[in-house]
């Protein structure tokens, strides 16, 4: 791999002989930098929002693998079968969107309550029931009473609220990723009813777009079928024929189950099989630029989670991006830290808005979930190759130079410079922006306490570097 700036200075060249870090981190470009497989990037990532919709690992490349087998059956052309891989592994782009509101709504785990709410029959009796279901047992009586009656009142209007957000940032995260306006309107129309008694549009029969409606069937036989069992999910699946699925995609779907398809689910090589059929007769490739969009999607897709990150993950990534080139680090080093950036908090997707959001100190309990995010964001990042170094550094991000950090105790001899870098610009990022239990801190304050942290949690050079940058 051959790497230079585009100014003809050298790589690792400290910032103050050149241009500024702003200028620098403009002007370089990689030269035969490795392309990587754009489908196993949305398969790793796509397990992240496996996690926020509460279904088991791997529910959306299952529900990819469905739906392409389910094209050959229904004979589709192959620019449609091309919307509607991506469109599978991209299903659930926008179901962070809508985590806080429900969280507001019920006062309960939000991914608890979507996992449970995919298998929950349509219809005032069954919603109810749900409801009575989702309402935290910690809660006094009169508060459990009062809110129902308030999801009683309000519970259409908002439900619709909830998922139209859902639908509309999924299909804005597809696009933004660069997979266009097909992928898209599959995403938006995901919700729909083949009756008309769907979301958000409330869009009948041949109006649903067709991908949105082989997807539909697809995943919720996956779901049916995960958490109920193969015959209770094919008798489901057949009971919603024509009202929830199209009759057509369902009939399908049944002849291809009774040929063993579901066998395929429990193949150990199952996402190596759903890369083999990716249509368009060769495998999709992403360059720098495609992996930098899907990678600003999802960290889109993390900052969407809480109303208190709205924008942290691009922000932490853009701090780190100006510290490294500062520090004079190689050119392809500052694209993997700018990248750990972006998604180093992928595994808060598994956390529960009640953790996230709650203003108190949390308990001891809901801190070991907290840490095990930086877990999840490595097992998700290394399913991507050349990856490597941005799970590593992404997962790193609470680590401190004295062992104590979370998740792996790491001390600072184990500590890159990405890892000190990304660490520094998440803790000043998060001092300077508004969270649930204070307010925003204003710079000077923020860079006392980074002064404070140098040497146990923070790497000095790093601090010291971002105070010059910010002063």
């Amino acid at each position: 791999m051959s790497i230079r700036y585009l100014d003809g200075s050298a790589v690792g060249s400290p910032v103050s002989d050149g241009p500024t870090a702003a200028a620098r981190r403009a002007d370089f470009r990689i030269v035969d930098r490795q392309v990587v497989p754009t489908a196993r990037i949305l398969a790793a990532l796509s397990t992240a929002l496996d996690l926020t919709e509460g279904q088991l690992p791997g529910h959306a490349l299952r529900t990819c693998y469905l739906a392409t087998r389910l094209a050959d059956a229904l004979g589709l052309a192959e620019e449609d079968r091309e919307t509607l891989y991506s469109a599978a592994l991209l299903k659930d782009a926008g179901c962070s969107s809508n985590a806080a509101a429900i969280t507001r709504l019920f006062g309960n785990d939000d991914i608890a309550l979507k996992g449970r709410q995919a298998t929950t029959e349509r219809g005032i009796l069954a919603y109810a029931a749900f409801t009575i279901r989702s309402l935290p047992d910690s809660e006094p009586l009169p508060l459990r009473i009062r809110r129902l009656i308030n999801i009683g009142i309000t519970g259409s209007r908002v439900q619709h609220q909830i998922e139209q957000l859902r639908c509309e940032r999924g299909a804005s995260i597809a696009r933004k990723a660069g997979f266009g306006e097909p992928v898209g309107a599959a995403i938006l129309d995901l919700h729909e009813h083949w009756d008309g008694g769907g979301q958000p549009r409330g869009l009948r029969g041949a109006a649903i777009d067709p991908a949105a409606r082989i997807l539909a069937a697809c995943q919720g036989l996956d779901v049916f079928v995960s958490t109920q069992g193969r015959a209770d999910g094919i008798r489901i699946l057949g009971e919603r024929r024509g009202t929830w699925y199209d009759p057509d995609v369902v009939d399908a779907l049944l002849a291809a189950c009774g040929h063993g398809l579901l066998n395929d689910l429990l193949a150990p090589d199952l996402a190596t099989r759903t890369f083999a059929l990716e249509p368009g007769g060769s495998i999709r490739l992403s360059d720098d630029d495609d992996i930098d969009r899907i990678a600003s999607a999802f960290a889109d897709v993390v900052d969407a989670k809480s109303p208190f990150t709205g924008s942290h993950s691009r922000e932490v990534a853009g701090i780190a991006e100006d510290l490294a080139v500062a520090l004079g680090l190689p050119a392809a080093s500052v694209i993997d830290i700018r990248r750990a950036g972006l998604l180093h908090d992928l595994g808060k997707l598994g956390v529960p808005n009640l953790i996230l959001d709650k203003p108190a100190r949390l308990e001891r309990a809901e801190f070991e979930l907290i840490k095990r995010h930086p877990e999840l964001t490595l097992r998700i990042l290394a399913g991507i190759p050349t990856f490597g170094d941005v799970a590593e550094v992404a997962a790193s991000h609470h680590e401190r130079l004295d062992g104590r950090g979370y998740f792996r105790g790491l001390t600072e001899p184990e500590l890159a410079m990405g890892a000190r870098i990304v660490a520094v610009a998440d803790v000043f990022e998060a001092l300077t922006a508004e969270r649930p239990y204070r307010a925003a801190m204003p710079i000077e304050q923020a860079t006392a306490i980074l002064k404070e942290e140098t040497g146990g949690h923070l790497a000095g050079d790093v601090v010291e570097t971002l105070i010059r940058l910010r002063a």
